[in-house]
């Protein structure tokens, strides 16, 4: 019984997450708006993200400020890594296949934790694998004409993936020993360092932000690395790696679907479909397991 509520609160984190990761890209165009660009958006959502939790724990001092870890910075390294590599991923191919590779990652994270871990690959995880891709695939855009692939952006998409999913196994292993907020706050301020060194040509910019853009991203940290981060890992502690980054594909059909409500963007019959296929995926790994258990 224990076990299962567990597994309930699991999935309910992994899900909330996707939903909180898949408003991203309308806050990116809140701020692109105001004539930012893509680096300097990544700057102010990592300065607010530093700012916010580093407040917040000081206020509240029941978590670590900063790690002691090697582990932690290792897995910050690949957490900006992943955001770096995609960032030249989408700059050389369309954003739809850079997903469509980058989705890849679940699939990574089950031959990692296979190798690793000797964690078996259900075939209810296997299936829900299958269906999560096809859908991705569908509602990528991949489908509708030719593809043309660029060899470095596959590369680039690849790693990218591979550097998310090393992320995801290695809040496993640190998962049980250090708080959540307390790696979420170490993510935040070494990828704002990462992003001053990367992108220091835009630095200057963040020193004359008007109160519209410092709102928009504020909410964007908050929304979009300081709530998703901490439910990522908490997810990851109760249902493991490979089901919780799973569910996080729902992230895409998520982003249509606030698209359609707040953008007022359609959403091809296609697209649907795809969308269709990822949700009988997440209720394969979800929802199955608990009604065979009732049974």
């Amino acid at each position: 019984m224990e076990r299962q509520k567990s597994q309930i609160i699991g999935y309910a984190f992994a899900v909330l997450q996707a939903v909180l990761y898949s408003t991203m890209g309308i806050f990116g165009k809140l701020l692109y708006a105001t004539g930012m660009d893509s680096q300097q958006a990544v700057l102010l959502r990592f300065l607010c993200s530093t700012v916010l939790l580093g407040v917040f724990m000081l206020v509240w001092r029941k978590e670590k400020l900063v790690s002691r870890q090697k582990t932690v910075y290792l897995q910050a390294v690949f957490y900006f890594a992943s955001a770096f590599l995609y960032f030249f991923a989408v700059e050389r191919m369309n954003a739809g296949i850079t997903t469509v590779f980058f989705y890849l990652y679940p699939a990574m994270v089950a031959a990692i934790n296979l190798a690793v871990f000797h964690e078996r690959l259900s075939v209810a995880v296997a299936v829900a694998l299958i269906l999560s891709i096809m859908g991705l695939v569908l509602i990528s855009g991949v489908t509708s004409g030719e593809l043309t692939l660029d060899p470095l952006g596959l590369v680039f998409a690849l790693a990218s993936a591979l550097a998310f999913a090393i992320y995801t196994v290695l809040i496993q292993v640190t998962g049980r020993t250090e708080g959540s907020f307390t790696v979420t706050f170490t993510l935040s301020w070494t990828s704002l360092l990462a992003s001053c060194i990367v992108f220091a040509p835009s630095v200057p910019a963040m020193l004359h932000l008007s109160a519209y853009q410092i709102a928009v991203g504020c909410t964007m940290a908050l929304a979009n690395t300081i709530l998703p981060v901490v439910l990522y890992i908490q997810a990851v502690k109760h249902i493991g790696g490979t089901k919780t980054s799973l569910i996080g594909i729902s992230e895409t059909p998520f982003s249509l679907l606030f698209a359609f409500l707040i953008l007022g963007e359609t959403i091809a019959p296609v697209e649907g479909l795809g969308i269709l296929l990822i949700v009988g995926g997440i209720a394969v790994i979800t929802v199955a397991p608990m009604l065979q258990k009732k049974k």
